[in-house]
């Protein structure tokens, strides 16, 4: 004879986002699954409150993997080429088909500016909503040394109820006349301002990543111990100095965990250094304020050590991306937790690469919804 069992009562709905709320934001997998318990699992998870209460819990976006170039060798074409791919650090997975022959530039609220390999024209995808939006043709990008920025155009937005509207900072040196120029792309109006120009010979070209600072946008100049400002709301360049100590090493530029400081990284050697300069600084060596130093052969195997080292940094979350000759890791400047990406010899065909961090929680259609 069976015996019939009283199902156990379901946990109140307020219970439920408590715990969810717990999940680790690298755990994007995790939330999903989670969504797929029942129907009253997935209302709490993919509701507006729960998204703003856990971007708003745990605060800091986690590095959901990097996207970076890697040489192939094409046995149709009988040589190598490069091609983009995905790296997870985290539960999250990104189809990466379409963008194979694209080169990353930097990433935004889970949307992805991109280049193609041909220098012809810029573009930027939405991954959740399968989306591309094409800009317009700008210059002859093959023939100036250039780099760019992917913002939220709402000034002062906290990107939980953002319009999605965004602007694209683009600057780029014409290497013939060594003039740089600056534009602004628009998502509202879809065209490019009109340019400003600069012309000083000590720019020889832009390189990646950027930072931004509140309304001003830091490039790197190559072979330069400058860094190039763009200033948003007067439309201005500037130019702003390392630390004088830094200049014969790898370094990158970042916004402080805060966002209230400019940052700035060098590897010399095992160490890597982190200073910060507040925005408004004087010029020069007196605007930095050395952090923190990091003893590199002390968080990772001796086997994996190098000389030198490559940086790649986040946008305000507080981590960078390392490179050596044979390991890739991922390193948190307020803990100085390391995580190892990859290690052995595909990490030298590893180039362009470009730290992708966000909120991402599930939508009741089981899609990923970022911020």
């Amino acid at each position: 004879m069976s015996t019939w069992r009283r199902l156990p009562p379901a946990l109140p709905e307020e219970l439920v986002e408590e715990i969810v709320l717990r999940f680790p934001p690298d755990d994007p997998a995790g939330l999903l699954s989670a969504s797929l318990v029942c129907k009253s699992w997935c209302r709490v998870i993919s509701g507006t409150d729960f998204h703003r209460r856990f971007r708003e819990h745990h605060r800091t976006p986690p590095l959901l993997g990097i996207i970076h170039s890697s040489v192939g060798i094409s046995f149709g074409r009988g040589g190598c080429i490069k091609q983009t791919q995905f790296m997870p650090a985290s539960t999250f997975l990104l189809n990466t088909a379409n963008m194979s022959r694209w080169c990353a530039i930097d990433t935004l609220h889970g949307r992805i500016l991109f280049g193609d390999y041909d220098s012809t024209e810029l573009f930027v995808w939405s991954p959740a909503p399968g989306e591309v939006r094409r800009l317009p043709a700008l210059l002859p990008l093959g023939k100036y040394s250039w780099s760019a920025a992917l913002l939220c155009a709402t000034a002062g937005c906290n990107h939980l109820d953002c319009s999605g509207a965004f602007v694209v900072v683009f600057v780029g040196t014409y290497i013939v006349k060594v003039t740089t120029s600056a534009y602004i792309y628009s998502s509202e109006q879809h065209e490019w301002s009109t340019p400003i120009y600069m012309q000083d010979r000590s720019v020889q070209g832009i390189k990646r990543p950027s930072a931004r600072v509140g309304n001003t946008v830091y490039f790197i100049c190559k072979r330069s111990t400058k860094l190039l400002a763009y200033e948003l709301c007067k439309r201005e360049l500037s130019f702003v100095s390392i630390p004088s100590t830094c200049w014969s090493y790898s370094f990158t530029v970042f916004a402080t965990a805060d966002e209230g400081r400019l940052g700035f990284a060098t590897a010399e050697w095992f160490r890597l250094f982190t200073w910060s300069r507040e925005a408004g600084s004087l010029d020069g060596d007196a605007g930095w304020t050395q952090q923190r130093v990091f003893e590199i052969d002390k968080l990772l195997p001796s086997s994996t050590l190098s000389y030198q080292y490559d940086l790649f940094a986040t946008t305000n979350n507080g981590v960078i991306v390392v490179k050596g000759n044979s390991v890739l890791f991922a390193i948190d400047l307020k803990s100085g937790e390391v995580k190892k990406l990859l290690d052995g010899s595909a990490v030298r065909s590893i180039s362009d690469v470009v730290p992708y961090i966000g909120f991402c929680t599930p939508t009741s259609s089981h899609q990923y919804k970022f911020a």
